[in-house]
């Protein structure tokens, strides 16, 4: 009788570590799949540096920069054109960014409460062709 007993102990002691092993599984599962890769969280970043380096390299975009009133934001009204247009034609399949412009003492944060993984990049710009009037500009993008 005793055996039985000792039986009935072990299957209950496999029984739930199989019960544990399962959950961990799942979970495991679950969590996996709202993760990229390193691979896309680098080429994410790399993107926002070289949208950033196209508007800083190209006169068009860099007075459009420059013309914008201070801060900036990429969805609102009166924002530049080109710059939006740029943006918009630079995101890669499945990404989102936001652009801004803000002076240099500004903390430029992203104004849309966004519940992804979400990467930034900025850079600075001094001058125009014509006047000196330091600019940040920062892009914040996320993927889809």
């Amino acid at each position: 009788m005793v055996k039985k007993n000792n039986k009935k102990g072990w299957i209950k002691i496999v029984e739930a570590f199989l019960a544990v092993v399962f959950l961990l599984g799942i979970l495991m599962i679950i969590l996996t799949q709202y993760h990229y890769s390193d691979e896309e969280k680098s080429l994410l970043e790399e993107n926002n540096y070289e949208i950033l380096v196209g508007i800083e390299t190209n006169i068009s975009l860099r007075n459009s920069a420059f013309t914008a009133s201070l801060p900036s934001y990429s969805n609102e009204s009166g924002f530049p054109l080109n710059l939006k247009t740029y943006l918009d034609k630079n995101m890669l399949k499945n990404e989102f960014c936001f652009l801004y412009i803000c002076s240099l003492d500004d903390v430029c944060l992203l104004k849309e409460e966004i519940n992804k993984d979400v990467y930034s990049s900025e850079i600075l710009l001094f001058s125009s062709t014509s006047s000196y009037s330091p600019r940040k500009l920062k892009v914040f993008c996320y993927f889809v």
